[in-house]
């Protein structure tokens, strides 16, 4: 009975880790996200601001033909 307990406790501790590494590596994931959205949106201000809110057309010609 002693030597269950004893498993039982060391999946909890290795449980417990597993969930704190879990965790540390989903919060820079979200952080990582929110910088990529935070880029994304400045780029597309920034593309708003250079005239480019126009869409081209798949079969319209490029100005240069």
């Amino acid at each position: 009975m002693e030597e269950r307990i004893i498993q039982l406790e060391t999946l909890s501790a290795l449980q417990d880790k597993t969930i704190g590494t879990l965790n540390k590596e989903i919060f820079r994931q979200q952080q990582d996200i929110a910088r990529l959205q935070r880029r994304i949106e400045a780029f597309e201000q920034k593309m708003n601001e250079l005239g480019g809110s126009e869409p081209i057309s798949g079969n319209e010609r490029p100005p240069h033909y």
